[in-house]
């Protein structure tokens, strides 16, 4: 019965294992669409300011930027702070958006895992929509997350049992000696 009821875990651990990991190519796709959006506003917003260096700097955002910290009244000093924070995210969303967009499905799959937006990724998550890709990646990423997941979790149980099984195995031939020496007249 215990056999049986493990049986029916398995298949159902690996079913869920095996849809989570389906779902994870259209998780990238949402993922950089909204990437793509975060980026898309935030060089528009840059935009605007690159006009007005343009116009007063030479077209010099670093020297806008410079002198509005410079400044000595603190709603210009922090726009210039602003400005140089939004120069910075879209350096950075551009930068990360490159690394994900790769054309190798497992180097995508590994720079979104290790440089993952945590903002983007739980908006992502907030609005994610669950669909059944069918191309070799989708199916091929589900079924090693589900048998990678099975035998990760066949070892924790062995790791768990065998120290347990192992001072059962030694207190069984204790008893079968002691059963033999008593039993020797």
């Amino acid at each position: 019965m215990f056999a049986l009821m493990n049986n029916v875990i398995d298949r159902c651990f690996f079913t869920v294992t095996f849809i989570l990991g389906v779902q994870l190519p259209e998780f990238m796709q949402q993922y950089q669409q909204r990437l793509a959006g975060h980026l898309a506003e935030a060089t528009s917003q840059l935009g605007q300011f690159e006009v007005i260096a343009q116009q007063h700097f030479d077209g010099s955002l670093t020297a806008m930027i410079t002198r509005y910290k410079d400044n000595s009244e603190s709603s210009i000093i922090n726009t210039g702070e602003l400005i140089e924070r939004l120069s910075f995210r879209v350096d950075y969303l551009a930068n990360h958006l490159a690394q994900i967009n790769q054309t190798d499905y497992l180097d995508s799959v590994y720079q979104l895992i290790w440089h993952l937006d945590k903002q983007i990724a739980t908006g992502t998550a907030e609005h994610f929509a669950m669909a059944i890709p069918l191309e070799l990646n989708a199916i091929a990423t589900g079924g090693t997350l589900a048998i990678g997941a099975l035998l990760l979790k066949e070892l924790t149980i062995f790791t768990v049992k065998h120290p347990f099984k192992a001072k059962k195995d030694k207190k069984d031939k204790k008893d079968k000696k002691d059963m033999v020496i008593e039993s020797k007249p």
